[in-house]
């Protein structure tokens, strides 16, 4: 049975998650919620009949680009879930990588965007995805979704996000020395602007083999993803798993212990700046720095 996050219960988006009729998975807590509201949220979390538990993170737009009122990320995180929902059981991690791939890469060519997304990695419908297969007993981790396997954990977080967070939180301190302000940070970030420029070309590195660029990593945006970039976490009888996005500072063994430690940055370093540094901060008027994701179950 699952649990819903009491303490955290008015802002929860998750309300169920269809388990395997068969059982095999406990859920025991779950928690979804935009850095701003519902209907912008790019983070998704759903289990299937078929023995699937996932989180799905779409990208943080570049750009003021929408495609029907949605922007890229949004649409990644749709297509994907849609996607995993049809998983048939059994399906193996190259398989599942495939398949999460033609959905975007099929859904460029019906909207007409495949030349100009293919021109331009950067506009890219993006995703980060961390999945459990039930009757494979494996976690598959595509991008920088965090999660836990028993007491291991596996963040997965990306070289060139760590040069950029760096970037910006030298360029903010330094503002701050001339005398801005957090607030000011939060309002019109000054150094989210001086990394833009790396933001947008980083995704140069996007599913390149490893062999090409020290840079590179995996994420599933319509074109091929190299599989030595996928990490495949086995999973054993009585294992507790923890799957989240990278909304999370830490991802900790309990759904408490993580909004805690979030708490405490976003009380004492809200800009992101030194307690937990990143390529962005909490704005002004939003819940956090980002959207955020977490589900603890345990496979039996």
């Amino acid at each position: 049975m699952m649990t819903d996050c009491t303490s955290l219960q008015a802002e929860n988006e998750c309300r169920s998650l269809p388990l395997p009729p068969e059982g095999g998975i406990r859920v025991h807590e779950c928690f979804l919620c935009g850095k701003h509201s519902p209907g912008a949220n790019e983070d998704a979390l759903l289990a299937t009949p078929a023995g699937y538990v996932a989180v799905v993170d779409g990208a943080t737009p570049k750009s003021s680009f929408r495609l029907d009122g949605k922007f890229p990320g949004r649409w990644a995180k749709e297509l994907l879930s849609e996607a995993i929902a049809r998983f048939p059981r059994g399906l193996d991690m190259p398989g599942a990588v495939a398949q999460l791939t033609e959905a975007v890469h099929d859904f460029y060519v019906q909207r007409g965007l495949e030349k100009w997304v293919e021109e331009n990695p950067s506009r890219r419908f993006t995703a980060s995805v961390v999945i459990f297969s039930l009757a494979r007993r494996e976690v598959w981790q595509v991008g920088d979704c965090p999660c836990r396997v028993g007491t291991a954990c596996f963040p997965n977080g990306k070289l060139i996000d760590r040069i950029a967070a760096d970037a910006r939180c030298a360029f903010n301190q330094a503002f701050r020395l001339g005398g801005g302000t957090c607030p000011d940070i939060a309002a019109d970030d000054p150094g989210r602007r001086f990394i833009h420029p790396l933001l947008e070309m980083q995704a140069a590195f996007q599913n390149q083999p490893p062999g090409v660029s020290p840079y590179a990593y995996a994420a599933v945006d319509g074109f091929p993803v190299p599989l030595e970039l996928v990490n495949v976490y086995p999973v054993r009888p009585g294992d507790e798993v923890v799957l989240a996005s990278d909304g999370y500072p830490l991802v900790l063994p309990t759904l408490s212990e993580s909004e805690r430690y979030l708490r405490r940055v976003l009380e004492e370093d809200p800009c992101c700046l030194s307690l937990f540094k990143s390529t962005k901060g909490k704005q002004a008027g939003n819940r956090s720095f980002d959207d955020r994701a977490y589900v603890r179950f345990t496979v039996g």
